[in-house]
């Protein structure tokens, strides 16, 4: 008899309508006390928090306890997405768990070193992208991150040591498909880089796409909803090549199929992130100045909150830029998530 897998047999969650604050929120929060505002948000939902606060918390060096009080004094909830074993294979549900909000904070920076190191080799395409790393070449960066995603699945391979001979060769096996997908993909990518661009060491992506379609952020801004993303398309469809292969919405938004591992379902979180990346390189209003690395970071963490935001009935932020991206993303993918902009008037 096959026995239930961990998500069947976590309870459903049945308390408050659940809702993400976006980092700008809890700023605002740690300059000025919860307030009324904190007050009401309490009494009427359950805030829920992501590492991605955590790691954005980790950054503000100094502030770190007045944030986690923040988090406290709403009572929030951790919230994670479930990764099914063996193989780490990222699902499409979460959990949210009532937790000691430092202790969640001590766990993650704990955790950061391995599963840090490969999150930002992961990045480093999109910034080299985005502008960043002149004079590195696309080969540089994926001999990076072939080396950090090698380092994560020997740490992978070693919390597997004490486990059963039978389900430790499994995930041997699992590690080793990983491998090879994954450097077959970066292969993929690289190949087609070079016949595209032939000096990738000055590449800047996002300013050539932008000159080579004659498109950008002064045509793109004045689009109304709703049906953002279709009204983006239907600018971008005419003025692609003739010999260029996309002709369908979900192919040009990167959404038709999991990048790194095709075989592998492609969950909404994940062509949330997609989405959200593509929307700033066309220029729909963009972050700023993402060439440079700590921009480029803070517009990554923005991408991880609408992400983590989906399983959530309730989104805040004071960016506008953000609340725009992720409200035409949302309605393209029916994501029921409700998105607020916060306004704050000082006088």
């Amino acid at each position: 008899m096959q026995s239930d897998s961990i998500m069947d047999v976590i309870p459903q969650y049945s308390g408050k309508p659940t809702l993400y604050l976006d980092q700008n929120i809890l700023d605002l929060f740690v300059e000025h006390g919860i307030g009324s505002l904190g007050q009401q948000l309490l009494d009427n939902f359950q805030v829920v928090y992501s590492d991605e606060t955590l790691k954005e918390i980790k950054r503000s060096v100094g502030y770190e306890t007045k944030f986690l009080n923040v988090l406290k004094e709403l009572d929030a909830y951790h919230l994670k997405v479930m990764v099914e074993q063996p193989g780490f294979i990222i699902t499409d549900k979460s959990t949210i768990a009532n937790r000691d909000v430092f202790e969640a904070f001590n766990e993650y920076c704990s955790n950061d070193g391995e599963h840090g190191n490969i999150e930002n080799a992961m990045n480093q395409w999109l910034f080299k992208f985005s502008g960043g790393r002149p004079g590195d070449s696309i080969s540089d960066i994926h001999s990076e991150q072939i080396d950090a995603f090698s380092q994560l699945i020997n740490v992978m391979l070693d919390s597997s040591k004490e486990l059963p001979i039978e389900m430790r060769k499994q995930i041997e096996d699992c590690a080793v498909l990983m491998m090879e997908q994954f450097k077959s993909a970066l292969k993929e990518i690289e190949h087609t880089m070079e016949k595209d661009v032939p000096d990738t060491k000055n590449w800047n992506g996002i300013k050539s796409f932008r000159e080579s379609v004659q498109v950008g952020p002064k045509e793109l801004n004045n689009i109304k909803p709703p049906k953002v993303i279709e009204k983006i398309w239907d600018i971008y469809k005419v003025t692609l090549p003739d010999n260029n292969p996309i002709n369908e919405i979900d192919d040009f938004f990167k959404i038709r199929f999991n990048p790194i591992y095709p075989a592998r379902p492609y969950h909404l979180h994940q062509k949330i992130t997609a989405m959200y990346n593509m929307l700033n390189t066309l220029g729909y209003f963009p972050d700023s100045k993402v060439h440079k690395e700590e921009r480029f970071v803070a517009a990554m963490s923005d991408n991880s909150h609408a992400s983590m935001a989906s399983f959530c009935a309730l989104l805040l932020s004071r960016d506008k830029n953000f609340v725009k991206k992720v409200q035409a993303v949302y309605e393209y993918l029916d994501v029921p998530t409700e998105v607020k902009l916060i306004t704050v008037n000082y006088t």
